[in-house]
């Protein structure tokens, strides 16, 4: 486990610093208004996937462990198709009939490159999930990195050395890294295939789904609470908000990428094993670490001066720094709720989650609406701090309750210490 942690990690920080890379050079060459596009579309993306993770998400890596990979991969490509034509179909009509409310979430312009990427998104997604059930982790990490790095190389090139300055060059690069990610991931799944037996397929999706719409009802709510900041900015305050907040969001949630990594072996884990026990000891441990890390590196984002971020970003971003320390305590909470979050599903109960992001959603609405049309982009890094909050509070209580367990079993003691210590040197000697 700790081998496949340390791989996951380096692997994100590998993608942290490629985003990095990526966000200075969207930002200095593009200014808000063309980041603030590129945040409208990733985000149009997100929502049709959170739809076709009904069957094709998260999920999977549950039920790879569990049956043949053929009766959920054919399934859930057919998902996809269904969820991309009425995808298509919807935006027809809102381009049509609604066109105030179109313009707020449709960048003019880029329609099927949505489309499109959310097909290709969707589909490489659904090869990771897999990977990722059947514990073929080194093989994910690969594939992740060849993935995000095709995605700088194309991008650079375009703006740098063929000098198209663009959200079109953004769009293009994409393309590409979806593309590469989807058929590596899927020459990966198809290698490993060895059963071709789809009986009881029909049971199976149906479990599937029944699985997936829980947990996907509380992502929908968890994606509202992280997003829908973006579309009240673009109403009350325009395009350049959304481009500026975006990048502070970029920044910090750069450092989920400790939560994420150990949580993705912790859902793995959890999903291939049968007790509770192990599920409750695993998680405690690895949330202490998720935690202590994820302070470490935000302090460093904090204690930057506000002159080195106008320096990097243009006199465009001078009040990143402002947004960063208004997400920080957010920031924080969703470093815990990623691992909750990952052991509820990974014991086959993501209505815990649904619950704990109804309430988070309730918050983010009411708060958005009072202060975003009074203090901007500020007021949504507030809004977002206290919906993460709300949600972890819920979600502790959940936990404690049905596992017995005490404020002071999470707190870091000598051994949790050592332990931390030893996986940072084995990651240190990797790299």
């Amino acid at each position: 486990m700790v081998k496949n942690i340390l791989g996951t990690t380096g692997t994100r920080i590998l993608n942290a610093f490629v985003n990095l890379i990526i966000l200075i050079s969207l930002t200095r060459e593009l200014g808000s208004e063309g980041f603030g596009v590129i945040m409208l579309v990733l985000l149009a993306i997100t929502i049709i996937q959170l739809f076709i993770d009904l069957i094709a998400g998260s999920s999977l890596i549950y039920f790879t462990p569990r049956t043949s990979v053929l009766k959920l991969l054919l399934p859930s490509y057919l998902w996809i198709a269904i969820i991309i034509s009425l995808s298509y179909f919807l935006l027809g009509i809102l381009s049509l009939h609604f066109q105030g409310l179109y313009s707020i979430i449709i960048p003019d312009g880029y329609e099927m490159d949505i489309i499109v990427l959310a097909s290709l998104n969707a589909l490489m997604l659904t090869n990771y999930n897999i990977l990722l059930g059947s514990k073929r982790i080194g093989i994910y990490n690969i594939i992740f990195t060849i993935q995000v790095l095709a995605l700088l190389l194309v991008l650079t090139g375009k703006l740098f050395y063929l000098n198209e300055v663009s959200v079109d060059s953004w769009v293009t690069a994409v393309y590409y890294s979806y593309m590469l990610g989807y058929l590596l991931s899927l020459i990966a799944v198809l290698y490993k295939i060895r059963s071709f037996d789809l009986s009881g397929g029909i049971r199976l999706i149906v479990d599937v789904f029944k699985y997936g719409f829980t947990t996907q009802v509380a992502n929908m709510l968890h994606m509202g609470n992280k997003r829908i900041s973006l579309y009240f900015l673009n109403i009350f305050t325009g395009i350049n908000a959304v481009g500026i907040y975006g990048a502070g969001t970029q920044l910090t949630e750069g450092l989920r990428l400790i939560g994420q990594s150990i949580s993705l072996v912790q859902f793995s884990e959890i999903s291939n094993s049968n007790s509770k026990e192990f599920a409750k000891i695993v998680t405690i441990k690895l949330m202490k670490f998720s935690v202590i890390l994820t302070i470490c590196a935000l302090l460093i984002l904090v204690i930057i001066p506000t002159s080195i971020y106008e320096y990097v970003f243009t006199s465009e971003f001078e009040n990143l720094k402002i947004i960063i320390v208004a997400l920080s305590p957010g920031v924080i909470a969703l470093s815990i709720n990623t691992i909750f979050s990952h052991y509820f599903s990974g014991l086959g109960r993501p209505i815990v989650s649904l619950w704990a992001n109804a309430v988070g959603m309730i918050v983010t609405v009411v708060l958005a609406i009072v202060l975003i049309p009074k203090i901007g982009y500020v007021g949504a890094a507030i809004t977002a701090s206290f919906s993460y909050i709300s949600t972890v509070i819920y979600q502790y209580r959940i936990f404690s309750k049905e596992t017995n367990t005490t404020f002071q079993s999470w707190v870091p003691n000598g051994n949790d210490i050592k332990d931390l210590k030893n996986i940072l040197q084995n990651f240190k000697r990797r790299s």
